[in-house]
């Protein structure tokens, strides 16, 4: 999909995108997210949508860069930080303009539920390795087409923000193509090869396949 409609679409979306339901499938996701991120990396939430990994991640110790290119996601994610204790806020930076974040390399970069949307998901990663430090991580999460939940998400995105599911197969080959070694494979909601609705690979900018892990 066209990032223009991608950003129609979420602007649209924001102030009634956050939910319990969500919210509880998005902890499922956490769960596996959360050991893949190296302690004490600097992290750029790439499109952070309405905060769930950026704060999760300041509150645990990461200094975090939040982007988005829906300016409505983006205002309901520092709306998310009012009432968070001064030193979790104080480690959050919310940045709308691309070229900002295009100034450093990062440690570790975060795609939550945005190749979702990208039918050829190697530009974006390939941008996405572009921004990453020469031992950087890249964490990125897909519907899983091998999961009944995955198909049933992508048929209810058709009325908003249509997403395509991928396999574990498609998504460590894109990996690989687009300039990445894939360290970890994780299953979330649940937590279970083939039947969780989400894949979250953990990536490191090399061509060198070998460093997998289980």
């Amino acid at each position: 999909m066209n990032p223009s409609l991608i950003r129609q679409r979420f602007d649209q979306r924001a102030a009634r995108y956050d939910n319990p339901l969500t919210a509880w499938i998005g902890e499922q996701e956490l769960r596996q997210i959360r050991p893949l991120i190296p302690p004490g990396a600097t992290v750029l939430d790439y499109g952070c949508g309405s905060g769930r990994v950026t704060l999760d991640l300041a509150s645990r110790g990461h200094t975090v860069t939040a982007f988005d290119i829906s300016s409505g996601m983006l205002t309901r994610a520092q709306e998310r930080t009012k009432g968070l204790p001064p030193e979790i806020r104080q480690r959050i930076t919310f940045v709308s303009d691309l070229e900002a974040i295009q100034q450093k390399k990062w440690d570790c970069i975060t795609c939550i539920g945005v190749l979702d949307y990208y039918p050829q998901p190697h530009p974006l990663l390939r941008h996405l390795a572009s921004l990453l430090a020469p031992d950087g991580r890249l964490v990125i999460t897909f519907p899983n087409a091998h999961s009944p939940l995955g198909w049933t998400y992508a048929l209810a995105s058709r009325f908003t923000v249509p997403a395509t599911p991928r396999t574990p197969a498609f998504a460590r080959q894109v990996a690989l193509e687009s300039g990445f070694s894939l360290l970890a494979l994780r299953y979330a909601f649940p937590a279970l090869p083939l039947l969780g609705h989400t894949l979250v690979l953990a990536l490191h900018k090399s061509t060198d396949a070998s460093t997998e892990k289980k």
